[in-house]
């Protein structure tokens, strides 16, 4: 069983801005987000489709395609070293041995024309060293370890031979190879059935406990959230709205938007003909943004609210929400 949370701080991120830009127009996709991963915990990132959430892990591991995104500001500081400051063949010595991340469709991060054999097996071989020996061993071991049946036949297989769950077990094995530090999983049950969802999430957490590792997991499901993470983050159109322990913001939300998003889940007690949602869509910004990102779409704007956009506010300890309903009421700037 991996030890309790010791307060250590794995990963820090301050200040991270990410925009896309094209000859006409530059976008905000993550526009000053900061946040701090600590030992043997789960952080979630939750929050609608287009708010941030892929951008902000691709940005940590340098996974952008840089004719049309850019870094403009910001820091992610793993081991003393800034990522963002990284080359390209610096960041290939961190990604995989040190963070790994499983991709929201195996599908189509699997390579076709490669066995799953040469995929895991490539890894060990550029990152850990190992002969081809050595790596078809390991690679049986990962199988075995993420629950796939007759791994010695998987081995052989093609991605197209496998379902989608297999196929999501075997991204779960690659992330796993080099056993790294800290794991980032964007949307990892996203293409999977609710039964296969529930067995890939279980598996997740019992590599998780068993390796004692790090994770920060990406989601537009507040349920997954719910039952893997110990905090979490709420992200709205690029920032930061609510940050908390999961069971408290899950209890008592304080941002609209938090508000919003939990309203719309379906009740097991309360019978609803029609499901509560948040009106309108994710607006899409060009920096610098001057009014609060939600107030389009809040019950409770008020005139300040389209006039300048509010700071996070620190409003209990590791407590913190994006709001000026909670200006003097025990919200204070950071």
């Amino acid at each position: 069983m991996v030890e309790e949370r010791n307060g250590e701080v794995i990963l820090d991120v301050q200040d991270l801005k990410t925009y896309y830009y094209t000859p006409k127009k530059t976008i905000a996709a993550v526009d000053g987000v900061s946040f701090q991963l600590k030992k043997g915990e789960v952080l979630g990132i939750v929050g609608e489709s287009g708010c941030g959430k892929s951008t902000v892990a691709r940005a940590i591991v340098g996974l952008y395609n840089r004719n049309n995104t850019y870094i403009p500001s910001g820091s992610a500081m793993f081991e003393g070293k800034d990522l963002t400051k990284l080359s390209h063949s610096q960041m290939r010595s961190i990604r995989g041995k040190h963070i790994s991340m499983i991709f929201q469709n195996p599908f189509i991060s699997l390579n076709p024309v490669y066995t799953i054999q040469s995929q895991i097996c490539e890894i060990l071989r550029t990152q850990m060293g190992m002969d081809k020996k050595q790596a078809k061993e390991r690679a049986l071991e990962l199988l075995k370890l993420v629950g796939i049946p007759s791994p010695e036949e998987r081995l052989k297989c093609y991605p197209h031979q496998l379902s989608g769950g297999m196929q999501q077990r075997v991204m779960i094995a690659i992330a796993l190879a080099c056993e790294p530090d800290i794991l980032l999983a964007d949307e990892p049950t996203t293409a999977l059935d609710v039964t296969v969802q529930a067995q890939v999430l279980d598996l997740m957490e019992a590599i998780r406990k068993k390796r004692g590792m790090n994770v920060i997991l990406i989601s537009h499901n507040m349920g997954v959230i719910a039952e893997m993470c110990d905090r979490i983050l709420v992200m709205y159109a690029g920032v930061i709205v609510e940050e908390g322990d999961c069971k408290e913001i899950f209890e008592s939300p304080m941002h609209p938007y938090t508000k919003g998003l939990l309203g719309a889940i379906p009740s097991m007690t309360e019978e609803k003909e029609v499901l509560d949602t948040i009106p309108g869509i994710v607006p899409v910004f060009t920096p610098p943004v001057r009014e609060c990102r939600f107030a389009g779409r809040c019950p409770y704007a008020l005139e300040h609210c389209m006039a300048e956009e509010p700071p996070m506010m620190e409003t209990s300890v590791d407590r913190k929400v994006r709001c000026w309903l909670y200006e003097g009421k025990g919200g204070t700037s950071e």
